[in-house]
């Protein structure tokens, strides 16, 4: 693609700018505006640590500067049934997500759209870079290259799943970004997919320190596995919404199996405890995040969920319990529901909260975010199998279950009875790990699954009900609004349909 220098030289400058000093604020993806401040962009790029503290930055910013983790997990488990929440005011997002009742306004953006742009404007400018200036060793080139398409693809697939149709952005030049419009969702996941093979070509083997040669035993940085643990979800989500395409289901099986037939990743033999899931560089750990110090926490997620008290009324950080629909799906013996879930009792109510994470706060690292873990490799296959009608879907399904204690799945082989098999082991395996469990209830339409978002959340004394809200006759709310105001800027964005 042709670039227009000066142009390239303005956006790159503005990414470095934002990644390097992060001075700059959140703009609207359409709106970004050349900056005032002036930076050889050229010296970022003409070595190898620059470059890569450039990329890496982007992974401050997801972590430390917006909390990714726990703040997807929180908007989504309280907007589906998996987190009940003490938000008391109507107008900020808490309540209104609670109840079902989001709403286009100008004062108000839900969802990670702001900052997930953000993060793709930076991969783009950062692939622009790597492309225009020769300093970068070709090793370092095609590793940060590599994650700068799968930070590209990661943000593009969570942009999909949360607003359904939104524009592609694969370029940092303004006169294209200004006139992007809304994508069809499976367009979405076809570049997303595109993104993460290239991006496993390109990718390291093994896990790369921070000169992005050198191998550790760190398991931050995206290599060959994590792109395929990621290609493996986008696969199997493409299949649900391209009408359940059986190439995509094949393909999903293929990149799960490419992760769990790899030596390095195995599922921990405990749930709590020594050489268990969530502990940092754990064997089931594909990719985690580290929390910058200092900050006198381990991670975020614990930080944000682990009550020391009744929870507030704020609605987001130690303002959530579990839900009871979450906690009556927990089987008998299930070592997930008494290791995973913790419990404080104040004023005489006894308040449950995710404890996956075990440390609240203190700078003695023992504990990383997770974001992709083999358990839901198996999972994933598991459900493309179901899809296909292949029996072995259940051999997966009780690799996850007997880990956990609830012996080995006995009910029918059919697709239908595995779908939902596998839909309610995605609840109770995966619960507030980046809002799985709303984006499988939407899923679950798709797959003509009888558990999915409109007959848990709108069903006649369904969740939404016992929440104080109302579900539209139509399932609107399924997806979140996009920001007017970017709609306002760029009239080629359309409204998703209720708002």
């Amino acid at each position: 693609m042709k670039t227009n220098h000066k142009a390239f030289k303005a956006t790159v400058t503005y990414a470095i700018i934002s990644m390097l000093s992060c001075l700059l604020g959140c703009k609207e993806f359409v709106e970004i505006p050349t900056p005032n401040s002036q930076l050889v962009t050229s010296s970022v790029f003409t070595n190898d640590a620059s470059a890569t503290a450039a990329l890496t930055n982007i992974y401050t910013q997801m972590v430390a500067n917006n909390r990714e983790s726990p703040t997807i997990a929180i908007q989504n488990g309280i907007l589906s049934d998996e987190l009940t929440s003490y938000a008391n005011e109507v107008g900020p997002p808490p309540l209104s997500l609670y109840r079902n009742a989001m709403s286009a306004s100008a004062n108000v953006v839900f969802g990670q759209w702001e900052n997930a742009y953000k993060y793709i404007y930076q991969a783009n400018a950062i692939l622009i870079a790597l492309q225009q200036y020769d300093g970068v060793t070709k090793e370092v080139k095609n590793q940060l290259t590599g994650e700068a398409y799968f930070i590209r693809a990661f943000w593009h697939f969570y942009l999909t799943n949360t607003y359904g149709d939104v524009p592609v952005a694969l370029t940092t030049d303004y006169s294209v970004t200004n006139r992007l419009s809304n994508t069809p969702r499976v367009e979405v996941l076809q570049q997303i997919i595109n993104d993460l093979i290239a991006a496993g070509n390109l990718l390291s083997t093994n896990y790369v320190d921070a000169s992005s040669k050198n191998t550790t035993t760190e398991r931050v940085r995206p290599n060959k596995a994590v792109a395929a643990a990621l290609l493996a979800r986008a696969y199997l989500y493409h299949g649900d919404y391209a009408n359940n395409n059986t190439l995509s289901y094949t393909a999903a099986i293929a990149a799960a199996s490419t992760v769990i037939g790899n030596s390095t990743y195995r599922l921990c033999d405990n749930l709590s405890g020594p050489n268990s899931v969530f502990l940092k560089n754990s064997t089931e750990a594909i990719w985690q995040f580290f929390t910058p110090l200092p900050s006198n926490q381990n991670t975020f997620d614990g930080n944000d969920f682990i009550l020391l008290g009744a929870p507030n009324n704020y609605g987001s950080y130690q303002g959530n319990s579990i839900s009871p629909q979450l906690m009556s799906a927990f089987e008998a013996n299930d070592k997930r529901k008494t290791n995973w879930i913790g419990s404080i009792t104040a004023g005489g109510i006894t308040y449950n909260y995710p404890w996956k994470y075990k440390v609240q706060s203190g700078n003695a690292i023992s504990e990383y975010t997770m974001v992709l873990r083999l358990a839901e490799q198996y999972l994933i296959r598991a459900e493309a199998k179901a899809e296909l009608n292949d029996p072995t879907a259940k051999d997966d399904l009780n690799t996850v279950r007997l880990r956990s204690g609830v012996g080995e799945y006995t009910g029918a082989l059919d697709r239908a009875s595995m779908l939902a098999a596998v839909l309610h082991e995605r609840q109770v395996e995966l619960f507030t790990e980046w809002g799985h469990r709303w984006y499988d209830l939407n899923r679950a339409m798709n797959t003509r699954n009888p558990v999915n978002v409109n007959t848990v959340m709108g069903a006649p004394g369904g969740v939404t009900a016992s929440k104080g809200g109302t579900w539209g006759t139509k399932g609107y709310q399924q997806l979140y609004p996009i920001p007017i105001n970017d709609i306002k800027i760029n009239n080629n964005i359309k409204q998703n349909p209720g708002y």
